[in-house]
């Protein structure tokens, strides 16, 4: 189902893809009595989240750990909230949240790309929203995630620029994409973040449209990340389960972009909507084009680089989302990354 153009986009998008044509079980420099990773991720595993939980589930042992122990949490606040008291070890999070937290003084790290850029669009009822400009409508109520985070930030940014002020708008707060998308089908706010594949199934039950697009609107943009306390990443054991964490993520974005077949099995076996376990291939297909190939969800390189949160810190200062007196040194940790990608090629 690859085609030559397909094929040499996912092999470009990477300085790397000598994975592709080599076994999982390639490297096993990995210790097998680590203790299984304990891992928070969101509500919902749609199309964008297959690759990584494809890695902590099946990735993981072909290195020599074992199967992430995981949770699910619908608010991404919550997960950062959840590292910093050492309920959990690692978090598929919110780089927003998390560096708002080091601004406070948290001893946070971010280590990687849980996935790039986003497939969250914001949709809006259409019989009441028609441009940016509705959202300041006092009868008109839109939510977020959490106020801050990037499901907010995604919609600021753009309504901003379009002239909206934000502080007009009534926003509330509301966990998992899910519930988000059943609140909008039901009338009860009229305009929310949802991933893609949720907002053309939405189409199809009444007046719903796209207004934003963040891939259209940011050369990057940071979905969820991988979130460690500074401490915990101290202990060389721990390091090293860390690492293996990003070799396996890697691994599974490389896969996904040149493996249909691969795809479309963990897309059935994780997937979280029951119409995700009954898909077709063609159907699949589409939503890999769109992840993979269109939007670039899962860099064969991670992507994870000092320049992103560059270009993205005044945005998030901006939205008032930070302060904007980080210090992303602090915070941002490639070391890793660099390490997975020498050694992976």
């Amino acid at each position: 189902m690859l085609n030559r153009r397909t094929v040499l986009k996912s092999l470009a998008a990477g300085a790397g893809a000598g994975l592709l044509s080599q076994p999982f079980g390639m490297t096993r420099a990995f210790a097998a009595d680590h203790a299984a990773l304990k891992i928070n991720v969101p509500g919902n595993t749609l199309g964008v989240h297959v690759p990584y939980m494809a890695a902590i589930n099946e990735i993981l042992p072909e290195l020599g750990e074992p199967a992430a122990a995981w949770e699910r949490v619908p608010k991404l606040q919550t997960i950062t909230q959840s590292i910093l008291s050492g309920q959990t070890e690692v978090g598929a999070g919110d780089a927003i949240s998390t560096l708002r937290a080091v601004e406070a003084g948290a001893d946070l790290k971010i280590i990687g790309n849980a996935f790039m850029h986003t497939s969250l669009v914001f949709v809006v009822n259409g019989d009441k929203v028609d441009t940016l400009k509705d959202l300041e409508k006092d009868d008109v109520t839109i939510a977020v995630n959490s106020k801050g985070d990037f499901t907010h930030v995604m919609v600021v940014g753009p309504a901003t620029q379009a002239g909206v002020d934000m502080d007009k708008v009534n926003v509330i707060k509301m966990g998992g994409s899910g519930n988000r998308f059943r609140a909008l089908l039901a009338g009860k706010v009229d305009g929310v973040p949802l991933h893609f594949d949720q907002a053309a199934e939405l189409a199809t039950q009444g007046n719903f449209k796209v207004l934003i697009e963040p891939a259209k609107v940011y050369e990057a943009f940071l979905g969820e990340v991988w979130i460690v306390s500074g401490n915990w990443l101290e202990v060389p054991e721990n390091r090293a389960r860390a690492k293996a964490l990003l070799t396996a993520t890697t691994m599974a974005f490389r896969k996904a972009n040149a493996d249909a077949g691969w795809y479309a099995d963990m897309y059935r076996k994780y997937g979280t909507k029951e119409s995700m376990q009954t898909a077709s291939d063609e159907e699949i297909e589409v939503v890999r084009q769109a992840l993979g190939v269109d939007i670039g969800t899962w860099p064969n390189d991670m992507n994870h680089r000092m320049g992103v949160y560059e270009q993205l810190l005044p945005v998030y200062e901006a939205a008032g989302a930070i302060k904007g007196s980080v210090d992303l040194n602090k915070v941002v940790d490639t070391s890793l990354i660099d390490e997975v990608l020498a050694e992976l090629g």
